[in-house]
């Protein structure tokens, strides 16, 4: 099994997350302790980061680390659950609807490719 993280993932829930914080790339950097190209680096997905890094971010973004590695993690699934609740709570009766026959969907076209391929 392949372990090797998706930074991209990762540095978009970094960038998200400070946003809707109000934060700007300076603010962020000074909290973590790193540069502000290094940061900006991280939310691009061009450069690793260590524990203690990411830690640092999570604290200071008021998150936790396993939300910011959700999308590398497979046991994140009721996190996963959480953000697409979470993605729904602003929608219409009408948009849940659409959205839910179109999960249905692809849920099931996404069993039959997997039928499939065996």
């Amino acid at each position: 099994m392949e372990h090797n993280l998706d930074y991209k993932s990762i540095g978009k829930r970094i960038k998200n997350k400070r946003l809707s914080l109000n934060l700007t790339q300076e603010v962020l950097a000074e909290m973590v302790g790193i540069g502000i190209q290094h940061l900006s680096k991280i939310e691009n997905g061009k450069a690793p980061f260590s524990l203690v890094c990411l830690v640092a971010l999570a604290n200071s973004l008021q998150t936790t680390p396993d939300y910011l590695l959700m999308d590398n993690v497979i046991a994140a699934l009721p996190n996963l659950m959480g953000e697409v609740s979470e993605t729904l709570n602003d929608c219409s009766s009408t948009e849940i609807y659409i959205i839910s026959k179109t999960i249905t969907a692809l849920k099931e076209s996404l069993r039959n490719i997997k039928s499939l391929c065996g």
